[in-house]
């Protein structure tokens, strides 16, 4: 992915790079009003404006040949990219061919369509089972990126740090990999052989003396070749001739669909022959566009009818996690290709909510962004989303014509393709870069290990999960145990003793606080105690209430409790009044301390 990405700042051209903006206004922003005072129903308005949600309402009237032009060699890049990736991905679900191609439809700038993370996922909920459980699956997943749209959820991912992330692709890689070791050396699929990533291992490891010489020798050769043909464009480095590197480059590019047409034309020519193919093929593949259908209906298999609420409900979990992932997946990869580093979340999740409802009307998988084919499109050239037209283009003429040829495809060559191109989201180098850094990564480190272990063990959705719950532990440290730096404080009329929280003061760090200021009262008695609120972020009701009775409580031991720096709303609600010293809570008639005795405080 290092190299990948090396070579695609080598090809990209200091030429202008086209970003359509509308009267000056910032296309990516995050829809914010630029209005000070503009109320909810203006902002609700501009939210919802058709040129805001539909950008080629803006940039179609600017659309000259050059971006046509640029547009068609980027399309017809990406579509040889997209189709045999979209065939192996979807033997990644379980599902035939067609399927990934059904799923390579929607793309714009962010090349949009199956990936081995959403195949992965959809395997983890969908297998063994028919393939109406696919299309629903990416409905229902649509509908919550959409939903999540609506309601500017996009913050969500927030959640999912940088090293459960890795982890979590490190994870699928080996899981991909391991699951097709099988096809590649030819060894034939057990029943109900999904039991995890070190079981599919060990499955292989004990049937090698039942490896196909055919598929073997096939697969490998396949795997060298791609290697190969990824490092020629250093044969001819850039500055030494562009045009020979880039033409280099464009064939490196079209690598998988190059395998895949000769390994086709081989399966072929030996179909023919008295020796036959000697390496497993992909079979019949069901030829035509596919119509259009509701994915909303039942299915039915032994006699049992499973409705659409039978298929949700036996779904679980995967209608929150795999839209989650995918909008993960998408939004991150908007952040690395935006023009100026702006993503509109609410524009990224419609338009992928969007994909999944209109992809699963047509019987496809359900789809994120995809890295690999975002840059190749984005280092091609790409100047608006219409070059998706001319991939979609591409797709449709395989699904329309070349699909009897799908059947001599060999199934080692598919999963060569495959382990390839997930080898690159291997990213074993983070555990040395955390473990070097300061004490602050080991809760880093400790997420990535978790998340990893249990995605291996357990599967992708679980180890998802626990990475997540791991990671929070180290922002919900700091309010937990809140940090508070103590000095002493001398002016010419008090000297006291201060204390400064540095996050907030909220319920689960309430009791710390407490024992920090009565631990000072103690051995600072008779001066006051300070809290100083200049560092604190948020304040919730249990701590104002603590916060009174805490004062009691150093009343009670001869000292006094005064705050500074208090925001004036806090100040309502906490009750607090000036002195000439700080601020100190309201107290009633006659109680004692209404003022701290100077004459204990200066010295």
């Amino acid at each position: 992915m290092v190299e990948e990405a090396e070579e695609l700042r080598a090809l990209q051209q200091p030429a202008r790079v086209t970003t359509y903006e509308d009267d000056g206004k910032d296309a990516g922003s995050g829809g914010e009003s630029t209005v000070p005072n503009a109320s909810w129903w203006s902002q609700l308005v501009d939210e919802c404006s058709p040129r805001r949600r539909l950008p080629i309402l803006t940039w179609i009237r600017r659309y000259d040949g050059e971006d046509a032009l640029s547009d068609l060699i980027a399309g017809v890049t990406l579509g040889l990219t997209m189709i045999p990736q979209s065939i192996a991905y979807a033997t990644i679900a379980g599902l035939p061919s067609q399927y990934g191609l059904y799923a390579a439809f929607m793309v714009r700038e962010v090349s949009i369509g199956p990936t081995s993370l959403m195949s992965l996922l959809t395997l983890q909920y969908t297998a063994g089972r028919p393939h109406q459980y696919v299309i629903v699956l990416a409905f229902t997943s649509g509908l919550v990126e959409l939903a999540m749209g609506a309601f500017r959820l996009g913050f969500l991912v927030c959640f999912i740090s940088v090293p459960v992330t890795s982890a979590f692709t490190s994870a699928t890689a080996l899981i991909i990999i391991g699951a097709q070791l099988g096809n590649l050396l030819g060894l034939p699929r057990l029943a109900g052989g999904d039991g995890g990533f070190f079981s599919t291992v060990w499955s292989i490891l004990h049937r090698l003396g039942q490896t196909a010489f055919g598929d073997a020798a096939l697969g490998v050769c396949c795997m060298v070749i791609l290697v190969a043909l990824q490092h020629l464009p250093k044969l001819v480095p850039a500055a030494r001739s562009r045009r020979i590197h880039r033409f280099l480059w464009y064939i490196s590019l079209a690598r998988n669909a190059l395998v895949v047409l000769l390994s086709t034309l081989l399966a072929h020519y030996l179909s023919s022959t008295p020796e036959g193919v000697p390496f497993r093929l992909s079979g019949r593949v069901e030829p035509g566009i596919p119509a259009f259908e509701w994915p909303v209906q039942g299915v039915t298999l032994n006699n049992t009818t499973a409705s659409f609420l039978d298929i949700t409900t036996e779904l679980g979990s995967g209608l929150l996690l795999v839209p989650l992932v995918a909008v993960l997946a998408n939004v991150a990869i908007a952040k690395a290709f935006a023009t100026d580093g702006v993503v509109d979340a609410t524009q990224e999740l419609i338009a992928l909510g969007l994909c999944n409802v209109i992809g699963s009307c047509f019987r496809a998988m359900p789809t994120t962004g995809a890295f690999t084919r975002s840059a190749v499109s984005h280092a091609s050239g790409v100047r608006t989303p219409l070059s998706g037209l001319y991939s979609a283009l591409l797709t449709l003429l395989a699904l329309g014509v070349l699909t009897p040829y799908f059947y001599y495809i060999p199934r080692a060559t598919l999963a060569a393709v495959l382990i390839v191109a997930v080898a690159s989201m291997l990213d074993l180098a983070i555990v040395r870069r955390l473990s070097h850094r300061p004490l602050t990564s080991l809760a880093d480190l400790a997420a990535w290990t978790v998340c990893f272990a249990v995605c291996l063990v357990r599967g992708v959705e679980v180890g998802l999960l626990c990475g997540m719950a791991v990671s929070l532990i180290e922002p919900l440290r700091h309010w937990l145990w809140p940090r508070a730096d103590r000095s002493t404080v001398r002016c010419p009329s008090l000297t006291y003793r201060r204390i400064r929280p540095n996050v907030g003061l909220l319920y689960p760090g309430v009791d710390r606080l407490r024992t920090v200021v009565l631990e000072e009262a103690r051995h600072y008695t008779p001066l006051p105690v300070v809290l100083d609120f200049e560092r604190v972020v948020a304040l919730d009701h249990s701590a104002v209430r603590s916060l009174r009775e805490l004062a009691d409580e150093v009343e009670r031991l001869g000292g006094t409790l005064m705050l500074h720096n208090v925001q004036p709303a806090w100040r309502r609600t906490l009750h607090l009044h000036d002195t000439d010293h700080g601020l100190m809570f309201h107290r009633p008639e006659g109680s004692v301390a209404q003022e701290p005795p100077l004459a204990q405080q200066t010295k």
